[in-house]
């Protein structure tokens, strides 16, 4: 779904300024000095030490040097357009230098001196191109958008427009590192050394001065595709550089991160990006891919990335199907830290080809004709969730600098609470919404829905016991600051027997034999949510016949032996029989039973060579449980 760019525009800036300077050149000096402190944090609101004070017209010139020094300031300049208003520094805090002058009968008023910024328009060559950016109702290949169908980036970038210290992941076929626009915003590792071929910093890995390809496990992550190099201009195309696109950050460290190849990545490999970027201290990535079915491993890969703050930013497929009943891996993992994109178009409708589900997908961003940065220095249109999901990875990046202090759910509950609401998102997405870079950078739009609920479990206890049949008592409260009492919202599940319940209690002595994870779940009016768990477990009745075991497998071990293992469901059993049969003359035949004892869930056999299968039962006094089905391997000698 890529386009050459065949056209651009430009845009430049123009400002003015008009005071009359009366200060002298030393203060001024001095005065100057001040901009250094913007300059090193560029979401400052306020030049920290400046204030502007206004004195009444008949304000005696000696009364106003002495209201000054009274308050612990002094005269930098005054103006000739406003009569009485001076500039002035203080050697004490801002507000109580404000506070003492505000008090005094001379001065009408007194107040910071606050940062000012140009809007922030980029003059790079395509950026009038970039609608999901700055949409004024131009028309993209001939489709004519609405205005502000957008996500506010001129806005966000009065606030900030990056920061070159700040690494975002890219997780894909690669990046071409050296494309011009991209070329200043690249990650470089500081721990390595570059061409000494030695792993300097000692994380396994060999001259990984900018990252690493994991599918062809060398230390170039080039992009011989182009879809990496695509969704990393989205985050991080250089801005305000004269060229090309811009990025929603305009200066950033993109991290190369190759796993994809012409015909696809696997699990292993992007588990192993995901490692490398969070060993690295990155906390966000962006992750345009997907495919397969559950994988334990991804699964358990993200959810630890989350223990270390790191937000996953994913592309929610591209089938154009409701993934609360068909699932798209890993954006359809239940994870807090993960970020599932839709992808909207210039008119704010949800695009054709983009999936969708109000418990699986979280939000919408641009990702229809999306203009950016391409392998072999170019530039092209491409559409998909892949170019929605960058647009979410730049912001949650912008909020990392912004908020350096916050957790990962401070983060995804802020973009979450000031998406803008659409009516093509209602029923489609959990937040009903596009991304709001500037709402979420000025903390406006989400109303009530900062605060995120909370729940708690009173009964049962952690670790609890009972035998099945009897009643177990659930009970929990959740409230929410915003929308006060929200327990009668609870749902209940179990890991084993899923939805078990809902409201603040109920009973059940329907609960399966085993060990549970219950969970009471909560969300609020502002699709903000939280979760409770506690661990139970139900011991089967004295004198009934043990539970079936599952997952069994069986697994060569090359030497005439197989290692065969099951999950062990029951907790009355007093033992295992393991039944072995071998494949000869075109026939199942030898059956062999082997016994082991009680909590065990694997056994060594010496099988010899061949075809084998196994099965596997558990037994006590009172009866045996069912088979399991049984599960073949061919055991070897080497």
């Amino acid at each position: 779904m890529k386009h050459s760019l065949l056209a651009g525009c430009a845009m430049a800036l123009a400002t003015a300024t008009h005071a009359q300077v009366l200060a002298s050149p030393a203060q001024m000096d001095l005065y100057r000095l001040d901009k250094a402190q913007l300059e090193r944090t560029p979401q400052l609101q306020a030049i920290p030490n400046n204030i502007l004070v206004k004195f009444r017209a008949d304000a005696p010139p000696h009364f106003v040097a002495a209201s000054l020094n009274q308050a612990g300031a002094s005269i930098a300049r005054k103006y000739s357009l406003v009569p009485g208003l001076h500039h002035a520094r203080t050697t004490r805090p801002v507000e109580q230098t404000l506070a003492a002058l505000r008090l005094n009968p001379w001065v009408e008023y007194a107040e910071p001196d606050y940062v000012q910024r140009t809007t922030a328009t980029p003059n790079d060559t395509y950026y009038g191109l970039e609608w999901g950016l700055h949409n004024t109702g131009q028309s993209i290949r001939n489709i004519t958008g609405t205005p502000d169908a957008d996500i506010d980036m001129p806005e966000a970038w009065d606030i900030l427009t990056g920061n070159p210290n700040k690494v975002i992941a890219v997780i894909d076929s690669g990046t071409q590192w050296s494309h011009p626009d991209l070329d200043s915003n690249i990650w470089f590792n500081p721990g390595e050394i570059a061409g000494n071929g030695i792993d300097d910093d000692g994380n396994g890995y060999i001259d990984d001065v900018r990252g690493w390809d994991f599918y062809d496990n060398d230390n170039n992550p080039d992009d011989a595709d182009g879809h990496g190099t695509h969704t990393a201009g989205t985050i991080g195309a250089e801005g305000n550089n004269n060229q090309g696109t811009t990025g929603v950050l305009w200066d950033c460290q993109i991290m190369p991160l190759r796993f994809i190849g012409p015909y696809g990545g696997s699990t292993s490999d992007a588990i192993a990006a995901l490692d490398y970027a969070v060993s690295e201290g990155c906390t966000v990535s962006n992750n345009s891919w997907g495919g397969g079915g559950f994988s334990t491993a991804l699964y358990n890969a993200i959810a630890n990335a989350g223990a270390a703050n790191h937000v996953f930013v994913a592309a929610a497929g591209n089938d154009g199907v409701n993934t609360d009943n068909s699932p798209h891996y890993p954006s359809s993992y239940n994870l807090a830290n993960i970020i599932s994109v839709a992808a909207t178009d210039n008119r704010d409708a949800i695009a054709s080809f983009s999936n969708y589900g109000v418990n699986s997908v979280d939000l919408g961003a641009p990702g229809v004709d999306i203009a950016s940065t391409y392998s072999g220095s170019s530039y092209v249109w491409s559409s998909g969730t892949s170019m929605a999901a960058p647009h979410v990875a730049g912001v949650v990046a912008l909020l990392q600098i912004q908020n350096p202090g916050w957790s990962y759910q401070q983060v995804i509950n802020r973009i979450y609470s000031t998406v803008r609401p659409t009516s093509a998102l209602s029923n489609r997405t959990a937040t009903g919404g596009v991304l709001n870079a500037f709402a979420a950078l000025s903390g406006g739009g989400g109303g009530p829905a900062n605060t995120a609920p909370a729940v708690n479990i009173a009964t049962p206890a952690n670790n609890a016991s009972f035998t099945q049949g009897a009643s177990v008592s659930f009970s929990a409260s959740a409230t929410d600051n915003e929308d006060g009492n929200l327990s009668s919202s609870i749902t209940w599940t179990s890991s084993r027997d899923g939805t078990i319940g809902s409201g603040a209690s109920f009973s059940t002595s329907a609960l399966s034999v085993g060990t549970h994870t219950v969970t009471a779940s909560v969300t609020d009016s502002g699709n903000l949510s939280d979760s409770d768990a506690v661990t139970i477990t139900i011991n089967a009745p004295p004198g009934s016949p043990p539970a079936a075991p599952s997952n069994l497998s069986a697994t060569n071990n090359r030497n005439r032996t197989a290692t065969v293992s099951w999950t062990d469901n029951a907790n009355n059993e007093t033992g295992f029989e393991v039944q072995r049969e071998k494949f000869r003359r075109n026939r199942w035949s030898q059956t062999t039973t082997l016994s082991v004892g009680a909590n065990t869930t694997s056994i060594v056999d010496n099988a010899g060579t061949g075809d084998f299968r196994y099965r596997v039962r558990a037994t006590n006094a009172s009866g045996d449980s069912a088979w399991t089905a049984w599960v073949t391997v061919t055991v070897t000698r080497r």
